[in-house]
Parts: structure tokens; C-alpha cells; sequence
């Protein structure tokens, strides 16, 4: 079986690749990792042991557009149509008008071959135009893999065929000894995007507060002095190192891949509560990134004493990354994923 990415979140489409070659499927992206071991996005790393198909990439090539890589996802070519073969499956992530742009000719391939299937993998950003928008291609064979069972309370939800979690690998997100003092929190334009990435509960936890040390990381941190952009060791170094994590969720979403990888690797999280996802009407029940840390609240001064605990703690900070790590094992590890992937895909 043949399986084409068409993929606008450059990490999720690198897990995707790792994990979906991993169980012996053919996986090509029409994404930044088209060629796995030259990736266009340095938030990761290469992936050497996935194969680049050559005639995937020579047909995105032949293009010779600017943006090659989103003229091939607003178009297939017909030679990566016909790589994909009788039993191929596309997957697309949320810039879903490339793919209902094109759905007349797309569904007319799904008709020439039994086993062949389209499929909307949502990542966290869906709202209700999204789902009200999807309805009539569900009608017409599109298929929905979600990434969190809070997307049900979305308004006018358009269903599942399957719900399968981010995932990290436990033993690449590991190894926290949490030596270093501080509060950190690793977010893309963490200021930048206030009101969704919910800055104004960061800075009223950590600004002018007594003792507690806290670094915002990820791009644009530097206007609120942090490091900026780091390196992906460097960002998981990080990680190991900080005593806590402050996590303030992002609008709309159930939880982001900030709070997978820092549960993963064991450092102790404090999550924002729902009470702050108000950007959508329904974001307090879409949010579940309080559920799944455990530690939480909605208030900045309650938060801030958490936050003292575990900094004033060591034996509590470890009890909770040994607790927290276990959660996030269970919810997104390799195991769970590949069962899932594999269960949907046959």
C-alpha cells in the first residue's frame, strides 16, 4: 500500500513519515519532507532511513513553480496518481481547500480503484466552518481521522472514522533531571499570536512575581526575552533541564505538540484552564490540555503557586514527572499510535 502526505504541519508530517514507513507501508510527502533526508523545515531532524521516491519528487519538480510543493497539493500530478496505484491513500491536514479544489478529479480516481481513499487527518485547528465545510465530502467518500476526542464538541461536528493521538517516541522524549530553577514554556510567537496562544496568562503568572525564574522559548521569544529559535537538541536540552513547564494551550485547541513533548520527556507541567479558551464559544469544551497534565488551574495566582511547589519541591517535582510521563506515555506513544494507524489504514 501507497500512502501520499499532503501535509501543512511540518513535525506531525515527520512523525507521520517515521512512523507509518516504520509498518511497511510506501509513504511519500508533498511537504517539507518530500525528500526525508533534506527536509525544508529545521525544526527536526532528517529522517535517513525513509526512502525519497524518486517519482514523486521529479513529478513536483516538473512543476517550476515558486511554490512548487503547494501547486502539487492544490493539483497531483498525474504521475503521483498514478504512483499511488489501485490501493492508494491521500492525507491531508487542515489547508483543505487544495483538496476540495481539486475533489471532482480526485474523487474521480478514488472511483478507479477499489481500495483507494482520501482522508482529513485534523491536527488541532479545526472550527465549526471547518466541519460545516466537510459534510458534503463525507457524503462523497472522504474519511476523518481526529486527533482528540474533545473535537466531538465542535458545533455541527462532521464525525470520525478514527481517533488516533499525536505521538512522540519514549525514548528520543526522555531523560528530565530538571536541575535548572526555572519555569520555561516552548511556543511559536507566544506574543505574536495573544489572544490564541493565550499570552496574557503567561505574563500574568510569571511578571514582577518573587523568585520565580521563567523563559518563554521558540520563535519570536525574543521580543519577551526569551532565546529565540533554538535548535532541536537545544530545545530538548531545555526540556530536561528546566524544573517546570508552564503550558497555556493554543486557540482552537484540544492540546498541542508543546505539551506532548515536554510530558513525554518528564518535565513537571502546570496547564492553563479552560476558562481561558475563549476566543471561540465553544473552546472550553474543546480544550483538554488541562485534563491530561492534571496540575491546572484558571486562576494566574494559583498557577504561580503550583509553580513554587515544584521549583521549593524536589521530591513532589519527581513524583509528578514520573506521574505525568506515565500519562503521556499511555495517551502518546509509539504503540498506541502505530496501532491505531494500522487498525485504519489495513
Amino acid at each position: 500500500m501507497r500512502i501520499l502526505l499532503c501535509l501543512s504541519h511540518s513535525i506531525e508530517e515527520r512523525d507521520q513519515l517515521e512512523l507509518l514507513s516504520s509498518l511497511g507501508y510506501e509513504v511519500a510527502s508533498l511537504g517539507g519532507y518530500i525528500d526525508p533526508a533534506n527536509p525544508h523545515d529545521p525544526k527536526r531532524p532528517p529522517l535517513g532511513g525513509v526512502p525519497c521516491h524518486a517519482e514523486v519528487k521529479n513529478a513536483v519538480d516538473a512543476i517550476g513553480s515558486d511554490d512548487n510543493l503547494g501547486c502539487a497539493q492544490s493539483c497531483i500530478p498525474d504521475a503521483v496518481l498514478e504512483w499511488l496505484g489501485n490501493d492508494g491513500i491521500i492525507i491531508y491536514h487542515h489547508y483543505l481547500d487544495r483538496l476540495y479544489g481539486q475533489w471532482d478529479r480526485v474523487r474521480d480516481w478514488m472511483r478507479g480503484g477499489s481500495g483507494r481513499r482520501v482522508v482529513w487527518r485534523t491536527v488541532g485547528q479545526s472550527v465549526q466552518n471547518n466541519e460545516l465545510q466537510a459534510a458534503p465530502y463525507r457524503r462523497d467518500r472522504l474519511e476523518i481521522v481526529r486527533y482528540s476526542p474533545k473535537e466531538r464538541n465542535i458545533p455541527d461536528y462532521a464525525g470520525e472514522d478514527a481517533l488516533i493521538r499525536f505521538w512522540k517516541d519514549e525514548e528520543e522524549w526522555s531523560g528530565w533531571v530538571g536541575d535548572l530553577p526555572t519555569v520555561i514554556n516552548v511556543t511559536q510567537g507566544l506574543a505574536q499570536r495573544e489572544p490564541y496562544t493565550n499570552f496574557g496568562f503567561w505574563r500574568a503568572v510569571t511578571e514582577g512575581r518573587p523568585l520565580l525564574p521563567a523563559v518563554a522559548l521558540g520563535p519570536g521569544s525574543g521580543s519577551i526575552g526569551g532565546p529565540g529559535e533554538l535548535g532541536y537538541d537545544v530545545m530538548r536540552g531545555w526540556l530536561r533541564r528546566a524544573r517546570c513547564y508552564l503550558y497555556t494551550g493554543t486557540q482552537p485547541a484540544s492540546y498541542t505538540l508543546g505539551l506532548v513533548e515536554a510530558m513525554m520527556t518528564g518535565i513537571p507541567v502546570v496547564s492553563i484552564g479552560p476558562r481561558w479558551m475563549g476566543v471561540f464559544p465553544y473552546g472550553p469544551e474543546l480544550f483538554e490540555g488541562h485534563e491530561i497534565a492534571g496540575r491546572w488551574t484558571n486562576s494566574p495566582d494559583v498557577a504561580y503557586a503550583l509553580l513554587r511547589e515544584l521549583l521549593d519541591d524536589d521530591d513532589l517535582a519527581a513524583e509528578e514527572s514520573v506521574r505525568q510521563r506515565a500519562v503521556a506515555c499511555d495517551l502518546f506513544g509509539r504503540s498506541a499510535a502505530a496501532a491505531g494507524w494500522a487498525s485504519f489504514l489495513g
